[in-house]
Formats: C-alpha cells, sequence, structure tokens
C-alpha cells in the first residue's frame, strides 16, 4: 500500500494528544509525517463522521496489516482502535450511538455490506 493517509487534529490540540496520536497510529502502521494539526500515515481512509456523544469527529482507514478507527474525544483525547476486519472497528467504543455511527459509515461506503438491502427474488 503506498497511499498517505492523513488524521487531522483538532485546532486546540495539545502536545500530549499529538503524540498519543502519532504513538498509537505508528503501533500499527508507519507514521510518515507528524506536524502541527494533522498525521500522515500508511493508509486510505475509507470513512469518516462528524459530531456524536463527545466525539468532535471519527476517521476510518485501511492499513496495509488492517483498519483502524482514529477519533477526537472532547473530554479524553485522541483515541485509536485497530482490528484485522472492519466489521470489528466500532465494537472498541462504550457508547452504543458511537458504534452506530461508525458501523453505518462503513455500509455507506461500502466497506461492510448492507444489511437492511432487501433480498433479491429468485428466478
Amino acid at each position: 500500500m503506498s497511499e498517505t493517509a492523513e488524521f487531522p487534529l483538532p485546532a486546540d490540540v495539545t502536545e500530549e494528544e499529538r503524540e498519543t496520536a502519532k504513538r498509537e497510529i505508528g503501533r500499527h502502521t508507519t507514521v510518515t509525517e507528524a506536524k502541527e494539526r494533522v498525521v500522515r500515515f500508511e493508509g486510505e481512509l475509507i470513512g469518516q463522521t462528524g459530531p456524536i456523544w463527545h466525539f468532535q469527529y471519527t476517521r476510518m482507514y485501511k492499513l496495509p496489516k488492517g483498519y483502524l478507527v482514529a477519533a477526537h474525544d472532547l473530554r479524553e483525547g485522541i483515541r485509536v482502535a485497530f482490528a484485522d476486519d472492519p466489521a470489528k472497528l466500532s465494537a472498541s467504543f462504550d457508547q452504543e450511538a458511537v458504534r452506530e455511527f461508525i458501523d453505518d459509515e462503513l455500509r455507506f461506503r461500502k466497506v461492510l455490506p448492507d444489511e437492511h438491502r432487501a433480498e433479491q427474488p429468485v428466478s
């Protein structure tokens, strides 16, 4: 995989949050650059959500060996979760609404199958 993905950092990011993003993303893929407002790494953006619960935003990525979700939690700072299967990405979030947003975005982007799709009639 030769694509470079970006995880945006909030305008009021702290040095601790920046280091957390860099360290936690770097546990699962190669970080190519970490600047004041962005962490760049080997991967491909596959989805994103806006504000939900106390998460300002989440981003979902396909990595060379798995999948990653990175989020800015307004209370806890930067959160990063890894899974070998995109269907498992949302499992690391306790809040049901957050899990639903992540799964819905992955279905919308066709990363996960649409479970609500009507069955095709058999001919």
